[in-house]
C-alpha cells in the first residue's frame, strides 16, 4: 500500500509538472490582415531654403537650358541630372522646382518625383501649376503607397512563415520591415508584439499592443489586451526567487508565479505525504517473560505490551520532498518563459 502510495504522488507530481509545461507552450495564433493604403496626398512638412547668390541663380539658368536641349532630344535622364543642379542651386525658383518635378516624373521616379512636387507646391502653392501638381502628386503618392503596400504585405508574410516554423528573430524582423513599409498597419504591431512577449523582450511587447490599440481603437478584444500590457508592464518574475520559495515552502512558487491553484494542490500534496510520513502505528504484541517464584524456581509466563512504529516514514518523506522539488523546479521554468 505505500509503494502504491508513493508511485501515486510522484506521478501526479510528473503529470503536473507535464501539464504545467504544456499550459505555457502552446503557440498564440497571429492575426491576419491587410495594411492600409493611404489615398489623401500630403507634403511633409519643407524647410525654408537658404537664398541663392546671383551667381548660383546664373549657373541655375545654364543648368536649366541644357536640361529643357536634353529633353527635347529625348534623354529624359541627362535632363532630370541637369534640372536637378538647377534646383540645388537655387531652391527658391518655384519654376525650376515645377521643372525638375516633371522630369523626375518622365524619368519614373516617383518618390523623388512625388518630393519635388512638394517642394513646387510650398514654394508657389496658388500658381496656375499648383492645381495639376496636386492631382499628379496625389496619383503618384498613391502609386507609391500601393508599391509598399505589396511589399510589406509579402514581408508580413514571411514574418507569420517564420514564427510558424520557430524562428522567432527572423519573425521579428520580417514583421519590423513591414511596420517600416506601412506604418499605420495595427495588425503587423500587434503579431510583433506577439513574437516578442514570447522572446522575452516584454518592454518592447508592451510597446506593440499600445501601438495596435491606437491603431484599432475599435479592436474586440481591447479590454484582454489592456490587462496584458499592464502585466507585461509588470516586473518580470524572478526565475531564482521562484526556485528558492519552491524548496523552502512547497507550493509557494507556484504562488509566486501567479498559479495558486497548482501551489495550493503542492501544498495539499506535500501535506499528506507528510502526514503518512510521520503518521505512527500503535499495536499490542504478546511477549514471553522469565520470573522466579518464592522459592528460587524459574518460570516463564505472557504478557502483553504495546508497540509502536512509522510504516509509512521512508516512502511519505521522499514523495513529500520529490513533490517539493518537482514543484520548484516547475516554477523556476515557467518564470524562465
Amino acid at each position: 500500500m505505500t509503494a502504491s502510495f508513493t508511485r501515486s504522488i510522484l506521478a501526479l507530481a510528473v503529470l503536473g509538472g507535464t501539464a504545467a509545461a504544456q499550459r505555457v507552450t502552446p503557440r498564440e495564433p497571429l492575426l491576419q490582415g491587410a495594411p492600409p493604403i493611404a489615398t489623401r496626398a500630403t507634403c511633409a512638412a519643407q524647410p525654408t531654403p537658404p537664398a541663392p547668390s546671383a551667381d548660383q541663380q546664373r549657373r541655375a539658368r545654364d543648368f536649366a537650358q541644357r536640361g529643357q536641349q536634353f529633353a527635347i532630344l529625348g534623354d529624359r535622364a541627362a535632363a532630370r541630372d541637369q534640372l536637378r543642379q538647377a534646383a540645388a542651386l537655387d531652391p527658391t525658383n518655384a519654376d525650376l522646382a515645377y521643372q525638375f518635378a516633371r522630369a523626375e516624373e518622365s524619368a519614373g521616379s516617383e518618390a523623388d518625383a512625388a518630393r519635388a512636387y512638394c517642394r513646387f507646391i510650398t514654394l508657389a502653392p496658388d500658381a496656375p501649376e499648383a492645381a495639376e501638381s496636386r492631382a499628379r502628386l496625389a496619383q503618384l503618392m498613391l502609386s507609391t503607397r500601393h508599391a509598399d503596400s505589396l511589399r510589406a504585405t509579402s514581408a508580413f508574410a514571411r514574418g507569420v512563415a517564420a514564427y510558424t516554423g520557430g524562428q522567432p528573430d527572423s519573425a521579428d524582423a520580417a514583421f519590423s520591415a513591414a511596420i517600416a513599409l506601412a506604418p499605420e498597419w495595427g495588425v503587423a504591431y500587434y503579431d510583433r508584439g506577439v513574437v516578442r512577449e514570447g522572446m522575452g523582450r516584454r518592454a518592447e511587447a508592451a510597446n506593440d499592443f499600445q501601438q495596435y490599440l491606437r491603431l484599432e481603437p475599435d479592436a474586440p478584444s481591447r479590454a484582454q489586451l489592456s490587462t496584458r500590457i499592464a502585466d507585461l508592464q509588470e516586473a518580470p518574475l524572478s526565475p531564482g526567487k521562484a526556485l528558492g520559495l519552491g524548496l523552502v515552502i512547497p507550493g509557494a512558487g507556484q504562488f509566486y508565479t501567479r498559479r495558486p491553484v497548482r501551489g495550493a494542490l503542492t501544498l495539499i500534496g506535500t501535506g499528506v505525504a507528510l502526514a503518512c510520513g510521520l503518521s505512527e502505528r500503535v499495536s499490542n504484541q504478546s511477549v514471553e517473560q522469565t520470573a522466579t517464584d518464592p522459592f528460587g524456581n524459574p518460570y516463564t509466563y505472557t504478557t502483553t505490551r504495546r508497540v509502536s512504529d512509522h510504516p509509512c516514514r521512508t516512502p511519505g518523506l521522499t514523495a513529500a520532498g520529490v513533490l517539493s522539488l518537482v514543484s520548484a523546479i516547475d516554477a523556476w521554468r515557467y518564470a524562465r518563459r
